[in-house]
């Protein structure tokens, strides 16, 4: 039976007054993370010379920062695989792997460095993809797919560093290892049938066992390669073992994303710095100040000017098509199709 129609003059429903409240909520969370995370960055700078950052970053070899550089472009690599990985579930036949690359690697190399992510990074694909002709609901699923292989590479990480036993773990990080491995293998076993996720009306095809699977190999490689795109730089007297880095580092990107600063500025190396003893902080400085020219900067800049140039061409051959006025092609997948490996 259908809904019954609210009466004239009253306000229509009070289901989104909830949704304020929590995205308000979300807000003044993120600004108490970012306001915190700014006062004891003030206090860590306070006490570290400058001069002793510069002549940190002066003594680094140069190569660390060009194996920095390279871990960075195959962090950005694996991040476009995603979206050819997505765009090939959704879109088969309809976008190249060429493009799909494309728009994952300048979405990402452009929204890494200004945060964001939900509100850049689907703008970005919307432009790329839209010039294809493809609609704001496949463009949806392309950004929630990719989206998902990100999220997967969190977990394949965690996972991975648990069940080596990192010291922040105090011996109990088997146990929490084991367990999430064994989340991850049911969850591949139970999308192995095809599966809907219900949202209200909405009727959301779940990706199948063989996508998933390759979105957790390949977000491994891509947060290793981001992971080691910093470890490498950093103090070797002070550095600690690389599998108990690796939480630190996660804990960092993860409460940076919290904190809507862009790239996480302020509140990623307020962690990092934290974790250090303060002889060392100097030198962390520097190696954090590399890494945001190698993992942030560098790719920010490529990105925006291959951006620049796919916006010149698509100038060039006149007005592309807009997302909204595409025409169904025999290749769309019919509405309710699951796109299933």
């Amino acid at each position: 039976m259908p809904p019954a129609a609210s009466p004239p003059g009253s306000r229509p429903t009070t289901a989104a007054t909830p949704s304020r409240g929590l995205h308000a909520l979300s807000w003044i969370a993120s600004l108490a993370v970012f306001g915190g995370a700014l006062w004891l960055l003030h206090r860590y700078l306070h006490h570290i010379a400058w001069g002793d950052v510069a002549a940190a970053w002066s003594r680094m070899p140069a190569w660390r920062i060009a194996y920095s550089a390279a871990a960075a472009a195959v962090s950005i690599a694996m991040l476009a695989l995603f979206d050819v990985l997505a765009a090939r579930v959704v879109a088969r036949g309809r976008v190249s792997a060429g493009l799909a690359a494309f728009a994952g690697a300048v979405t990402q190399g452009i929204s890494n460095t200004l945060g964001f992510h939900a509100i850049t990074g689907s703008a970005l694909r919307y432009r790329i993809y839209a010039s294809a002709g493809l609609g704001a609901g496949d463009i949806a699923r392309i950004v929630g797919l990719a989206g998902l292989g990100v999220g997967m590479g969190f977990a394949v990480v965690i996972t991975g560093a648990l069940c080596r036993e990192p010291a922040i773990a105090y011996g109990w990080g088997r146990w929490a290892g084991v367990a999430l491995a064994l989340l991850l293998i049911a969850l591949v076993g139970w999308l192995a049938r095809p599966r809907t996720l219900a949202l209200g009306r909405l009727r959301l095809p779940l990706p199948g066992a063989g996508v998933v699977s390759a979105q957790m190999l390949i977000g491994g490689i891509e947060m290793l390669a981001a992971i080691s795109a910093l470890y490498v730089l950093l103090p070797t007297a002070s550095a600690p073992p690389f599998v108990d880095f690796l939480p630190i580092y996660v804990g960092a990107v993860l409460a940076g994303i919290v904190s809507h600063s862009p790239g996480g500025l302020g509140v990623f190396e307020t962690i990092l710095l934290a974790s250090f003893p303060p002889e060392a902080r100097a030198d962390l400085l520097a190696a954090m100040l590399c890494y945001r020219v190698t993992y942030n900067l560098l790719p920010f800049v490529l990105g925006s000017a291959a951006l620049a140039m796919f916006e010149l061409r698509l100038r060039q051959r006149g007005r592309p098509p807009d997302a909204g006025d595409a025409a169904p092609t025999p290749a769309s997948r019919p509405e309710g199709a699951r796109a299933h490996d």
